[in-house]
């Protein structure tokens, strides 16, 4: 009898074991930190991501202004953070750290250059009107245009007058339809 009883603790033993696996697989399965929807709810968007990598460039500048890697990396970072915009095509957003950068590297005359080269582009989208619809024209004054082109108006045009040729891909006389 003691070895029937020990086969059947084995037996319990090893269902218990393989019963408390799978229930771990399940909840390592639908736990929320692995989940793509509550990865999707915590993600930062490229501009954020930068515009937070700024300011702790700016705080440790504060902090030691004469720290140079830190220097490096506001310049990077501002530098990627006005491409992003320009391609956006946010002039306006660009200009305040445009106007950072170039006060950041005094030494280097091209952010500045950029810089007025951005603020004279932005004055003359402001002050360039706004576009206007065409006028519609008087179709009395002037000759309509023709809807077609004159090719396809000739009357031997195969597509237009299916009686000369019923198929026009082919040459009447290769025309597989006809007997």
């Amino acid at each position: 009898m003691n070895k029937s009883y020990q086969k059947i603790v084995v037996i319990v033993s090893g269902f218990a074991l393989l019963i408390s696996m799978t229930v771990a697989g399940f909840s390592f399965r639908q736990s929320p930190s692995s989940s793509p929807e509550a990865n999707s709810g915590t993600e930062v968007s490229p501009e954020e991501r930068l515009k937070s990598i700024i300011e702790g460039y700016e705080s440790v500048l504060e902090r030691e202004p004469d720290n140079a890697t830190a220097k490096q990396g506001l310049e990077e970072a501002l530098r990627a953070f006005i491409a992003t915009q320009a391609q956006a095509g946010n002039l306006e957003q660009a200009i305040p750290p445009m106007e950072k950068l170039a006060a950041l590297v005094p030494e280097n005359e091209q952010y500045q250059e950029i810089l007025t080269q951005m603020k004279q582009a932005q004055q003359q989208a402001q002050s360039a009107p706004p576009p206007t619809q065409p006028e519609a024209t008087n179709p009395e004054s002037e000759e309509p245009l023709p809807l077609i082109i004159p090719e396809a108006q000739e009357e031997s045009n195969p597509l237009l007058n299916p009686e000369e040729n019923s198929n026009p891909l082919f040459p009447s006389d290769t025309n597989p339809n006809s007997n």
